[in-house]
Order: C-alpha cells, then structure tokens, then sequence
C-alpha cells in the first residue's frame, strides 16, 4: 500500500501523488542528464560502441537530389568521378583528423580537394551529413535549411559527387555524407570563377560510397535518448491521468489552467520527440 501512496494523490490532503513532486521532477531531470554525461564518457574512452547504422546509398542521395531540382524545372545533375574522388578524400579526411567541419584543423579546404582530383571549377560547393538513416531524411534535411537547399537547386551547377562513408568520429561510429556541386571553368568559360562555401552556399553532399569494415554500433545514442525521454513523459502524464481520476471519484476535482498547461506542455515535448531525428548538417 506504501507503494501504492507514490502514485495517487493523498488521501487528506488530496495533494499531488509523490511521484509528481517537484523533488521527484528533478531527479527524472538528473537522471536524464546522466544518461547523457554517460553517452559522452563511454565515446571518450570505448570509441565506436555508440553510433548509428544507417542505410544511406549514393545513388539514392543523387536521385533524390535531382528530384527536388526538377520540382523546381531545373536539370537533373550528372555524376561526376573527379567529384567522387573528392568527396571521398574530404569523407577520408574528416575521419582521419576526426573533425566536423567544412575547413579540417590542419587548414584544408573543400576546394583544395576537389582540385586535387582534377576538377577545374568554375562553380563549386559542399554539403556534409552525418547520423542520418536513409538518403530520404538526409536530403529532406538539406532541402530544409536555406543555405543546404540553395546548394541542391543551383542552377549553376552541372555536376555532382558523391560519397557515403561509415567511420569513428569523435568517439562515436558514424555515417558521413559528402557532397560536392561543381561547374567546370570550360562549361562556363564567360563566367568568372568563384566558390560557395560555409552558411553561404554550402550544402550537405554524399559522396561514393565505400565497402564499410567499421562494425556496426552496439547502442544508438539518440534512439536510447528518445525512448527514454518519451517513457518520462508517458510516466509523468500517466500520473497526471491518474491523479484527475482519483480526485474526481472523491469529489474534489477543480481543474484549473494549471492541469491544462502542464498537460499541454507534455503534448509539445512528446510531439518534438517523436518528430526529431538524430542527423546533422552542415
């Protein structure tokens, strides 16, 4: 019966269950901090047990990719192999350096590798993505950032390159995705070259995909996140549920805003959950 007290209001006071004490709401709060000071201290030191697996493939970013651009009448964009050599180096690099960024520590830059491949360019531009797990969200993504989707409907560019390359990066295993646009200066030989770059014109690009030999992730961070995080809202709406019941049935329900606000509040956490994705661009 003592257990029973945590979760139904008082029986004198008609105060709220235990459970839904201020105290209480702070230790789930506690609790869900720890989960993820635990998540940072086990990438520090047991790398790649955390991660995502993913099934992203190039040639699903590139198709996607285009059909976003003949939503908008514009032509489709061509696969480029000095591009995929480049995104591969840039997707090779990021995890070597183990950075995230479009510009590494040692100061290489996005165009550095798409010249060393080759690629004259007149126009050019880079998107990354990590975390993703499909080539759907990952251009969703994109295409929902102003800067991203600038990038994938620019008519400038004529070509793509691709890479999708699965690694360790910063303690966690990962699925990068680079992509690279370009326009040779021959294609425009009446234009004066420049770059797009960073918040500009920077999108997120996939790159060719490599024969992964990382092993998958034992724990995927996010969904461990998010499942916990929607428990504590189910409990704590569940408690909420309960106690409008129970003081219902002894007649002394008064329902004020302030069950409406917190009922709403959780509503709005839980639909933010449920609707967030774990996937990052830049």
């Amino acid at each position: 019966m003592k257990l029973l007290h945590l979760f139904i209001p008082h029986s004198t006071t008609h105060q709220r269950a235990p459970l839904l004490h201020w105290h209480f709401l702070l230790i789930y709060l506690l609790l869900f901090i720890l989960l993820r000071v635990g998540f940072d201290v086990v990438s520090m030191f047991k790398p790649g047990i955390l991660g995502v697996n993913s099934n992203i493939t190039v040639e699903k970013i590139i198709a996607e990719t285009n059909q976003e651009r003949q939503k908008l009448g514009l032509g489709s964009l061509s696969m480029n192999t000095s591009l995929n050599a480049a995104a591969q180096a840039k997707a090779q690099n990021m995890f070597e350096e183990n950075y995230w960024a479009h510009f590494s520590p040692s100061g290489k830059d996005p165009w550095g590798f798409i010249l060393s491949s080759g690629y004259k360019f007149a126009y050019a531009g880079e998107n990354l993505a990590r975390n993703f797990y499909t080539s759907e969200d990952t251009v969703r993504a994109w295409m929902n950032s102003p800067s991203h989707k600038e990038n994938m409907i620019n008519g400038r560019y004529k070509e793509i390159g691709v890479a999708v390359v699965d690694g360790v990066l910063q303690g966690q295993k990962t699925t990068l995705v680079v992509q690279m646009f370009g326009t040779t200066a021959t294609d425009l030989a009446t234009f004066k070259p420049e770059v797009t770059a960073g918040s500009q014109k920077s999108v997120k690009v996939l790159a060719v995909s490599e024969v992964s030999k990382v092993q998958k992730a034992l724990i995927d961070p996010f969904q461990v996140t998010k499942g916990v995080g929607m428990g504590i809202i189910v409990g704590i709406a569940a408690l909420l549920l309960i106690d409008l019941v129970v003081l219902k049935r002894r007649g002394v329900l008064i329902f004020t805003h302030h069950h409406l606000a917190h009922l709403s509040l959780l509503a709005l956490t839980g639909t933010t959950l449920i609707t967030s994705h774990g996937g990052q661009i830049l």
